[in-house]
């Protein structure tokens, strides 16, 4: 007999699920191993490592591999911690499962669900078609409520309507909060910046830098890699990041010179120019912002030609 808490009693095309319990929550057991789980990747504190905050879940799967509570929960651990090429490979490892256990709903099911966040519309569509062959599959329905209640794909008579027929079949159930919450900004060129004005080292401040710009990509990355945002906000993102990127660069050149590095700040500062002549292609402040920060570090670095240069081509209300 399988192991797994539901009995599949197959009725023409579809499957009749009996033992709800079995699929409304995980058992006090399971319940005891996620706790130990969630220990182990809370203490993974690199802000990257979305695989080894992962890893606690995926090791557990391999001990219960039929449990859906515990796919659901290592899948929901790469989806709060991972970017494009963690979701990817999630999606393939279902597709893949899925492949193996052909005709199987619950492996339809998980391979549906890592589509949400991701490709959420064909998921609806997925997940509605999944329903009318399984009607008494409680976690598709619980699926389906946390979607329709999200900004992205709000519709309140849907979530209603779901969460209903998931809390008719499983009552004190609960839903996962989504999407998954975005890192915070960094703080690191903010401290950067007064560490430099403090006369720090020029070397660990420009270690500061690169660490914050790398947490900058990493957030922009969990917005970057799911549908829940709207193209106006990844827009915005993506010019937040690029801001960062200027608001670290005069630092670091600032650093170079102070550590007698002046080869290295000029390399920076002519890759500089590279980046603010793309800048000129899009209409807004951030071209003239540039050109004025360039003009800046220049009459710093008593290099008067350039600077005179920037500055003579600056719009007079600059």
């Amino acid at each position: 007999m399988n192991t797994r808490c539901v009995i599949l009693i197959f009725a023409s095309s579809s499957v009749v699920w009996s033992g709800q319990p079995g699929l409304c929550g995980p058992t006090p057991e399971i319940q005891a191993e996620f706790q130990k789980a969630a220990a182990i990747s809370v203490s993974v504190t690199d802000p990257f490592a979305a695989l080894e905050k992962a890893a606690p879940f995926s090791a557990l799967r391999d001990r219960y591999p039929d449990n859906l509570f515990v796919h659901e929960k290592y899948q929901d651990a790469m989806m709060e911690n991972g970017i494009e090429g963690h979701l990817r490979l999630l999606a393939r490892q279902y597709q893949g499962l899925y492949v193996q256990h052909p005709g199987d709903p619950l492996y339809r099911y998980l391979s549906l669900r890592t589509a949400v966040g991701r490709g959420t519309f064909g998921a609806i569509q997925g997940l509605n078609e999944f329903l009318t062959e399984n009607p008494d599959f409680p976690p598709a329905h619980r699926t389906l409520a946390e979607i329709y209640g999200t900004e992205a794909f709000r519709d309140r008579e849907k979530e209603k309507s779901e969460k209903e027929k998931f809390l008719a079949s499983c009552p004190g159930g609960t839903f996962t909060r989504r999407p998954p919450s975005v890192p915070g900004p960094s703080l690191l060129l903010d401290r950067a910046q007064r560490l430099l004005a403090e006369n720090g080292d020029p070397d660990r401040i420009i270690a500061m830098t690169i660490q914050g710009l790398k947490e900058f990509e990493w957030r922009s990355q969990r917005v970057r890699a799911f549908d829940w945002y709207s193209a106006a906000r990844k827009l915005e993102d993506a010019r937040e990041l690029r801001g960062q990127y200027w608001q670290a660069w005069p630092i670091q050149v600032r650093c170079h010179r102070k550590a007698g590095r002046t080869e290295e700040a000029n390399q920076l500062l002519a890759y500089m120019e590279q980046q603010a002549k793309a800048l000129s292609r899009e209409p807004g402040f951030a071209y003239w912002n540039a050109q004025g920060t360039l003009a800046g570090l220049y009459a710093e670095g008593k290099q008067t030609g350039q600077a005179s240069q920037k500055l003579a081509e600056l719009p007079p209300f600059l």
